[in-house]
C-alpha cells in the first residue's frame, strides 16, 4: 500500500510516496543480552574474543562496532551487570570490557563474581564514569586488569587489547 504526503518545498507542494514502518517495542534498559552476528577476522587469524557490559545502549553498541572494526571479536553484549555475567559464562571472552555503574549487579560486583565463578576468568577492563583515586583502587581490588575513565583514550585502549591478545600480562 502507498501513502503520499504533502510537503512544501521552496515554495511549491510536492507529493512524496512515504514509507510505512512497523512500530518495534521499546528496549527497556539491563532487559537484552545480545550476541552480535559481525563479520570474522582473516582466516587463520582469531581476533581477540571480547564481551562488552554497560547499561547505556548508545555506549554499549558504539564501543562494540569500534572493537569490531578494530578486528576484535565481540562474542556478546550484556547492559546490566546480572546479564554481563551470563554472557560471560555462556562465551568464554579472552577480554571483558566492564561498566562500573550498572543496574542489577554494578561492575566491582560483577568483577568479583567472575573471579570466583568462572573457571579460566578473562582479562577485565573497567570502562567507566568514575573518576576518583578510591573507584580505582576498588576496581582493582575487586580483580580488574585494567581502569580507564569515559571517554577513554582508544589508542591505550586497543594497545591493551593488542598486548592481551600477545599473552602478555
Amino acid at each position: 500500500m502507498r501513502q503520499y504526503v504533502t510537503v512544501p518545498l521552496l515554495g511549491t507542494v510536492q507529493m512524496v510516496e512515504t514509507a510505512t514502518f512497523w512500530p518495534l517495542p521499546a528496549i527497556q534498559r539491563g532487559s537484552v543480552v545480545t550476541n552480535p552476528q559481525h563479520l570474522r577476522p582473516m582466516p587463520n587469524q582469531k581476533g581477540l574474543s571480547v564481551v562488552v557490559v554497560d547499561d547505556n545502549y548508545d555506549a554499549n553498541a558504539a564501543l562494540s562496532r569500534l572493537l569490531e572494526k578494530s578486528g576484535f571479536e565481540v562474542a556478546g553484549r550484556a547492559y546490566d551487570g546480572l546479564s554481563g555475567l551470563s554472557v560471560i559464562k555462556s562465551t568464554h571472552p579472552d577480554v571483558a570490557i566492564l561498566d562500573i555503574a550498572m543496574p542489577a549487579l554494578d561492575g566491582y560486583g560483577l568483577a568479583r563474581r567472575v573471579h570466583s565463578e568462572v573457571d579460566s576468568p578473562p582479562r577485565l577492563v573497567a570502562l567507566t564514569g568514575f573518576g576518583t583515586e578510591a573507584s580505582e583502587a576498588e576496581a582493582k581490588s575487586a580483580g580488574f586488569d585494567a581502569y580507564f575513565r569515559k571517554p577513554a583514550d582508544w589508542r591505550a585502549l586497543e594497545s591493551l587489547l593488542h598486548t592481551f591478545e600477545g599473552g602478555a600480562a
